[in-house]
């Protein structure tokens, strides 16, 4: 019993630290009521709970008398018992040069920090803003973390500044989010909306993403633009994949320097209009388009949408790994808009493309003499071409002086080399010209040309058949 009794003391002392802790960092460390503000935090807090906007640079002209100090800006957005008006609080020009802790945070007020600058590294991850937040204008020189937070009604990361690494995985936006002018500086660090959510538009609008980005298996119910943003690293990947957008998905004017994923991902409406992409050789993989589902797709005016698609889906195939249905979904689309000429070329493209890189031997045989036969089925009249340049050619084997009549009494029956001709092609039809005349002993390659010729009918008319009636267009 005695044992028992001084091992629990001692766990609880072992424990007393962590619970000290966790006290300790469940009460902002500075009070509101502290005789140790400064000049600038009592400016702020006076604007604040009058319900006015605290604009430091109006009160203080030099950046210096500007600083507010992190511990401040928690106890301003956590404290309880803060009387902030019921407007909420907007603070602009402030100078924040140490480290920002609000994980786990909630916010019961609209917040708005526009244009401050932040030295220090911000941690917003798992917070909650239940009334909108503003970032507008607002800078950060080390990184930012807003992993996990949930914002209702409206975020605002408008020209936006971030040097470093920017955390915002599984961002979720209760309402609009727009980061449109935002930057995106570092090279380096990694900007990641992995999982992003919202209910409403999402916009990165002539953004600037300097490094690796990921908006992998981001979810917008309603439309996203990226028109005219800018992705400026050669090097790294810029990830969309498994991405959903339910309504439109406009990339018009948008510069991508590097590689590009869009594997799995599915759109409503996707619009690649004026797009540049990056200026590699063809010979590299730099982007991936397999899987990727939509209802509607452009990339052009109408006259020029369905030619530059074409040419974006053929240097994708090139040197990637094989993934036949871009080119079946984009020939299906144009089907369905009534443009079979554009449908068949991207059923062509995507035949070529596997017989390129998937297919050998035998099967490599058999796609290229359907390619140059019917088309794969799309263009059944190339049979018609083919079968009147085997039968002319018969014309010239079997002309007159090379015959003879197979019996005596044939003798008086006038020869006629195309009908011939036509008659040994055709398989099952019969014009008995060909059991009436044959070739004269003497000439042996027009005996071998006959027999070639017979074989050729039988082999080639059942697929020009085929070709005609759709078996092969599929």
């Amino acid at each position: 019993m005695f044992a028992n009794r001084v091992w629990q003391i001692v766990a609880s002392l072992a424990f007393l630290p962590l619970c000290l802790s966790a006290a300790d960092r469940a009460q902002p460390r500075l009070q509101l009521n502290s005789p140790t503000l400064t000049v600038a935090e009592k400016f702020v807090l006076a604007q604040i709970t009058s319900g006015k906007p605290a604009d430091l640079q109006t009160q203080f002209s030099e950046e210096t008398n500007r600083v507010l100090r992190a511990a401040f800006l928690e106890a301003v957005l956590t404290q309880d018992g803060t009387n902030i008006h019921r407007y909420g609080f907007a603070i602009a020009h402030a100078v924040i040069p140490d480290a920002l802790d609000l994980r786990n945070a909630e916010v019961h007020h609209e917040t708005s920090l526009t244009e401050c600058r932040f030295a220090g590294e911000v941690n917003f991850s798992k917070s909650i803003f239940e009334s909108g937040l503003s970032l507008t204008g607002s800078s950060f020189e080390r990184s930012a973390n807003f992993c996990c937070m949930k914002v209702d009604r409206l975020a605002l990361f408008d020209q936006t500044r971030f040097a470093a690494d920017v955390n915002a995985a599984m961002l979720d936006i209760n309402g609009v989010f727009t980061a449109r002018d935002a930057q995106f500086n570092s090279p380096t660090g990694p900007v990641d909306f992995t999982d992003l959510k919202t209910v409403g538009d999402a916009s990165f609008t002539n953004a600037t993403f300097a490094g690796p980005t990921s908006f992998r298996s981001a979810h917008i119910p309603e439309n996203l633009r990226f028109d005219g943003s800018r992705f400026t690293n050669r090097g790294v990947l810029v990830d969309f994949e498994e991405m959903k957008v339910d309504a439109s998905a406009t990339f018009v004017g948008c510069v991508f320097a590097g590689y590009i994923s869009f594997k799995d991902a599915q759109f409503m409406a996707l619009d690649f209009s004026k797009v540049t992409w990056p200026d590699f050789h063809d010979d590299n993989p730099w982007l991936w388009l397999n899987g990727m589902s939509f209802v509607r797709i452009s990339a052009g005016s109408e006259r020029d949408s369905w030619q530059n698609l074409y040419n974006l889906v053929q240097r994708t195939a090139h040197g990637s790994a094989y993934s036949a249905d871009i080119f079946g979904r984009l020939a299906e689309y144009y089907r369905q808009l009534g443009y079979p000429r554009q449908a068949n070329m991207f059923f062509r493209a995507q035949k070529k493309r596997e017989r390129e890189e998937v297919l050998s031997g035998p099967a490599w045989v058999w796609s290229f003499f359907l390619e140059k036969f019917v088309g794969y089925g799309r263009s059944p009249e190339r049979a018609i071409m083919w079968s009147i340049a085997i039968v002319g050619f018969g014309c010239l084997m079997f002309r007159p002086n090379r015959m003879e009549p197979q019996k005596p009494e044939y003798a008086s029956r006038k020869y006629n080399a195309f009908w011939y001709s036509v008659d040994v092609y055709l398989p099952v039809i019969k014009l008995h010209d060909a059991e009436v005349w044959r070739p004269k002993e003497e000439y042996v390659l027009t005996h071998v040309w006959r027999r070639i010729h017979t074989v050729l009918g039988w082999a080639l008319i059942p697929i020009a058949i085929a070709a005609w009636t759709g078996m092969l267009a599929k």
